[in-house]
């Protein structure tokens, strides 16, 4: 049942001027039991709006967690990748460096066998 229904049929633990000489409420077991009812509700209510605030608060505390991880990620991968570049330039100097070097020394052997012979 809604909460509504309960709130609107519970009776006014207020005492009325009229209902000053009846017995308490506590001596009616069905009014006893609304009461019972009505603030069980009333404990229920609060604790489930904090903890749907607290729900909320959480969510997004962790869509703060994970916006914050997403960037460092992010900054992660672009260090890499700018690392793998810098390694791939060097990887790429280093193989002009070797084939100038295999080139020379191919001209270099290449003139010591042509003096060599003639």
């Amino acid at each position: 049942m809604p909460n509504g229904t309960f709130f609107q049929a519970a009776p006014s633990s207020s005492p009325t001027p009229s209902s000053m000489s009846n017995p308490p409420l506590s001596s009616h077991p069905h009014t006893t039991h609304q009461s019972h009812h009505t603030s069980h509700l009333n404990t229920n209510t609060t604790p489930s709006e904090s903890g749907q605030e607290a729900a909320t608060k959480l969510a997004e505390a962790i869509d703060d967690f994970l916006g914050d991880l997403e960037k460092k990620f992010k900054g992660i991968s672009d260090e890499i990748l700018t690392k793998l570049d810098d390694m791939a330039e060097r990887c790429d100097r280093l193989e002009q460096e070797m084939l100038v070097r295999e080139t020379s020394g191919s001209a270099l052997e290449g003139k010591e066998s042509q003096a060599g012979s003639g």
